[in-house]
């Protein structure tokens, strides 16, 4: 019986057949809720997916997943996991144009160092270098080549630095790549391998380049490790940047949780507003026998459907927002805007359920703790009030 009633009162607090007052103050409520869930959604996985980028790009084009500092022949068996193994050698150098010069990270790859993940990850121009030439050919970032002021075709030195003597090397632009990511793109220039050994001497820095899958890149690291390789994974090889990732999601999720309290405590103003328009109805039902304790139950419950409803469509809106963002995104990439040209705009959207759940937990608890207490008042409503409000 109690649940019947139960049941029958907490449906008609949420506006089953009720006036359109009450039917339009739950709808709105559903909605306030609902918008601030899925604007905390949206921007939790567009954190995340962005830093998830970022890592992506490094590891892809920078320094590979995993890096073994070997500079013998490598003799891998089969392993689990494991995608790509190239041998590349890196050093830096000054770059020179007629109109500028930059201090860059000269990296030697093989023909199959591009493959279908790594270019996944850039686009390269249209135009290829076409001109008959016995100069070094290399690739420059669309970023470097407007620093530098050259295109395709041109013609830059690189200033280099071996065997304690400085000399000049003339070099021909044979192409322009683009990996969305301006702070990688800025110094990253890629040239033949057998060009970094001659041009070094055997100064150069060499390694092998692994890329593997996420999930088995520590299981990975750590077989690598036994067997006796000197093995190193990308955020160890960029550090920095790797540590302002994890501090910017950490931060970004800290603030998301604590709007979710806020959001968990204004949730309580709903059963306060409940509580004040039915003070009549409350002191009725109590000089008709229901307990408190009942009655709290009522509006506790309608709060938390409420709650419930509104986290459930704020969260499905979020994730779908945040899943049809690529065109927005291509848009604003396309429009160059300044303030916006050392943010990446081109990254897989990825849900972290954990984060999320975090989230939704926390601003349920708050809720749940915040209705509770705001509901107090029921117990100083007394049935003689009732004659007040005739």
């Amino acid at each position: 019986m109690n649940h019947s009633l139960l049941r029958l009162m907490v449906l008609r607090k949420l506006g089953h057949r009720g006036s359109r007052s009450v039917k339009k103050r739950i709808l709105f409520n559903i909605l306030l809720i609902g918008l601030v869930v899925a604007s905390l959604v949206f921007a939790q996985i567009f954190v995340v997916s962005m830093s998830r980028g970022i890592a992506d790009k490094y590891a892809l084009l920078g320094n590979g997943h995993l890096q073994i500092h070997e500079t013998g022949e490598l003799e891998l068996g089969p392993m689990e996991g494991l995608l790509d193994t190239q041998l590349v050698a890196q050093s830096y150098a000054l770059i020179y144009s007629p109109q500028a010069n930059k201090m860059i990270r000269l990296k030697g790859v093989g023909p199959d160092y591009f493959n279908e993940m790594r270019l996944s990850q850039l686009t390269m121009g249209d135009r290829e270098a076409d001109e008959e030439t016995n100069l070094p050919r290399i690739l420059l970032s669309t970023t470097l080549a407007e620093e530098l002021q050259v295109e395709v075709n041109d013609r830059v030195a690189l200033m280099l630095v071996s065997q304690n003597s400085i000399r000049p090397q003339l070099c021909v632009i044979r192409n322009l790549y683009d990996s969305g990511y301006q702070e990688l793109d800025a110094n990253l220039v890629f040239c033949d391998y057998d060009l970094m050994h001659r041009l070094f001497g055997g100064k150069e820095e060499t390694y092998y380049e692994l890329l593997v899958e996420q999930s088995r890149m520590k299981i990975i690291k750590q077989e690598l490790a036994a067997t006796g390789y000197s093995v190193t994974s990308w955020d160890e090889e960029n550090y920095s940047v790797a540590t302002n990732l994890n501090t910017s999601r950490q931060a970004v999720l800290g603030v998301m949780v604590a709007v979710a309290m806020l959001c968990g405590y204004f949730i309580s103003e709903l059963s306060r507003e409940l509580v004040e328009d039915d003070k009549h109805k409350i002191a009725m039902l109590t000089l008709l026998g229901a307990r408190k304790v009942f009655i709290r139950k009522v509006y506790f419950t309608t709060v938390m459907v409420v709650t419930a409803v509104s986290v459930g469509a704020g969260t499905l809106a979020g994730i779908a927002l945040a899943n049809n963002l690529g065109p927005l995104l291509s848009y604003i990439a396309d429009q160059s805007i300044p303030s916006l040209a050392y943010y990446l705009l081109d990254f897989v959207i990825v849900t972290p359920v954990l984060d999320l759940l975090l989230i939704i937990v926390v601003l349920v608890l708050v809720s749940m703790v915040s209705v509770q207490w705001s509901l107090r008042r029921v117990k100083v409503i007394e049935p003689l009030a009732c004659t007040h409000f005739d």
